[in-house]
């Protein structure tokens, strides 16, 4: 080992080798050699690099919008996924499948309300408080929406929604969620035809966000914040760093089920 120039090899990352080490730092023992053959050096040590290269390569921050973006890419129905706690819960996220249903195009999507869908719709108050409750705290909502499409026709949502923890923000210590919505068309459905709820399909919108997230040390989360003033009220993007679970957590607990429409 005295021979070969070290510097080049970065070992801080080097637990993977070391048992290979141990086994050839064994064998000189056993032998009584001077010193490690210069192959077997040589093979150790690009074991080491190797594995510095592989931890290198893992991301130690991701923009959390990209990451629901990419995400949601894979998934083939309709779901959203929306920042409750940034102003007015923006949607961040669609599927391909949630633009085709819709017919907005994502442009018109993201960074918006999801309350676009229910223009020119009857909306009961208690459907209204219901999705509110859901909003604010994560609690799972399930409910048939009068929804309408971009060119003004109107279709029947089964709505699910529920909030999930993807970690803490390292400031404050406080829990980053998200509101995690599936949605699916019943418009010539038999009560007896529509599926209850969306379980299996929101669990892989879950498991797709996990492994955007995976491997990542911190999330970046990109958030708009108001200040009032005494004359105007000013608006900006704050930017806050996450540091995610290792694998994202439902938040438990129902709201009312609305599930007639206009009751």
């Amino acid at each position: 080992l005295n021979h070969l120039d070290s510097k080049h090899f970065d070992l801080s990352h080097s637990g993977s080798a070391m048992p290979f080490l141990g086994r050839l730092l064994g064998k000189r023992s056993e032998r009584g050699d001077e010193g490690l053959r210069r192959e077997e050096a040589l093979e150790a040590l690009e074991q080491l690099a190797s594995s510095a290269g592989a931890e290198s390569n893992r991301p130690d921050s991701v923009d959390l919008h990209q990451s629901i973006a990419k995400a949601l890419d894979t998934i083939p129905f309709a779901a959203t996924v929306a920042d409750p706690q940034s102003i007015d819960c923006p949607l961040i996220g669609a599927s391909p499948q949630f633009v085709a249903m819709t017919q907005f195009p994502t442009t018109a999507i993201l960074g918006r309300n999801c309350r676009f869908l229910n223009e020119g719709c009857q909306i009961s108050p208690f459907a209204r408080e219901n999705i509110r409750c859901c909003v604010k705290t994560g609690k799972h909502y399930r409910g048939i929406l009068a929804n309408q499409r971009a060119d003004g026709t109107h279709w029947l949502n089964l709505l699910d929604m529920r909030g999930l923890k993807i970690g803490k923000y390292v400031s404050s210590g406080q829990e980053k969620w998200l509101l995690i919505a599936v949605q699916g068309d019943v418009s010539d459905m038999e009560g007896a035809e529509m599926p209850f709820e969306h379980v299996e399909l929101m669990e892989e919108v879950a498991k797709a966000i996990s492994d955007a997230l995976r491997g990542a040390s911190t999330v970046v989360v990109n958030s708009e914040v108001v200040h009032p003033w005494d004359q105007c009220t000013s608006r900006e993007i704050l930017s806050e760093v996450v540091e995610p679970f290792p694998e994202p957590i439902w938040i438990s607990g129902e709201v009312v089920e609305e599930i007639i429409i206009g009751t």
